[in-house]
This record gives C-alpha cells, sequence and structure tokens, in this order.
C-alpha cells in the first residue's frame, strides 16, 4: 500500500502542478484515500474536479491498483483553510 501511495502522489505532482497531497491508506480494507488540494480546482464543480482526478489515475494506474483508491477529496487551498478553520 505504501507504494501505491507514492505512485499516486507523484501521479498527482506531475498532473496537478503544485497541488498538495494528503493521502493515508486504511489496512483494514487495503485502500488509499485522501485529499488533494489545489489551486487549479478554484471555479470548477466537483464532479469535474472528480472527473479530473480520476481520468488521471485510469490513465497511469493499472485496473488492480485504481481498484485500490477510495475516495479522493477535490478542493482549493481556500476551501481547505475553511475546512481546518471548522475543526
Amino acid at each position: 500500500m505504501e507504494e501505491l501511495v507514492k505512485k499516486l502522489d507523484e501521479l498527482f505532482r506531475q498532473h496537478f502542478h503544485g497541488a498538495v497531497a494528503e493521502l493515508e491508506q486504511s489496512k483494514q480494507f487495503q485502500k488509499v484515500g485522501g485529499l488533494l488540494s489545489w489551486d487549479g480546482f478554484e471555479g470548477h464543480e466537483q464532479i469535474d474536479r472528480q472527473h479530473q482526478v480520476w481520468d488521471s489515475i485510469r490513465a497511469h494506474l493499472p485496473q488492480e491498483e485504481q481498484r485500490k483508491v477510495t475516495v479522493i477529496l477535490t478542493v482549493t487551498p481556500d476551501e481547505l483553510a475553511v475546512m481546518r478553520e471548522q475543526d
């Protein structure tokens, strides 16, 4: 699972320049999920952001690894700041 985290982090760095990925592994479910904060998401609906992320994942990871990826929350840096203020 650590290898998948590294692959996703690298993939996101290459395709979402300046993005910050916070990924974690669920050993119980053998899945990786987390969030991707990128200013390029500004002005885009959540569904469009998800399409961008999943198009990238599907294009660059084999299906076996794709099945191990769960929710990737897509936020702008400003949205992330607001979320963290509320915690």
